[in-house]
């Protein structure tokens, strides 16, 4: 029971150090970085994403400003019974660009780091999920816009590339239509 304990914790503090090396954006700004963000690509080191990629479509996010410095994130997703809404709010933490939230939804711990953004276009966001000793990362994509550039999204697969997922768990969301449920 030791040993398992103690290798646990060593595989915990390995994948810390690992998490702990993702980028951030250089100069940072949570005022131009707010207002809405159609998510275009998403890929994920966990196994999830292989069922449900092919059923995920593009979904809406709306980043409002706290007065504390964090971020009140709106996601707003359409599906077959109606829209289904996800709210969560960002906490900064000491380095700009880089925030903390637990789900509402799963109670999973979540560290934010926007790896880069030109505020007008696009947004890569790395996301590290924790619950107990379960860790996973995620990569999304997101756009001002429902369309970016082919570079763009180069860009998006090259950083989960060099992140290790791999190419079968990355996914382009279709269009979808934009839920009508108020933001």
């Amino acid at each position: 029971m030791k040993v398992a304990l103690a290798i646990a914790g060593l595989v915990l503090i390995c994948s810390l150090s690992v998490f702990a090396e993702i980028p951030v954006q250089s100069n940072f700004e949570t005022d131009r970085f707010t207002g809405k963000w159609y998510g275009i690509g998403i890929a994920s080191d966990a196994d999830w994403i292989q069922a449900k990629k092919n059923k995920m479509k593009m979904y809406t996010t709306v980043m409002t400003p706290t007065a504390h410095g964090g971020l009140d994130v709106t996601l707003s997703i359409q599906k077959p019974d109606g829209c289904k809404v996800i709210h969560d709010i960002y906490k900064p933490t000491d380095q700009p660009g880089h925030f903390q939230y637990t789900s509402s939804r799963w109670g999973t711990m979540h560290e934010v780091h926007v790896v880069e953004t030109n505020y007008d276009d696009y947004i890569i966001l790395h996301l590290q999920k924790t619950k107990g000793t379960y860790m996973s990362a995620m990569v999304k994509l997101l756009g001002r816009t429902q369309y970016l550039d082919s570079e763009t999204v180069e860009k998006f697969k090259q950083f989960c590339l060099q992140q290790g997922i791999k190419k079968e768990n990355f996914a382009l969301l279709p269009v979808a239509e934009e839920c009508s449920a108020e933001i």
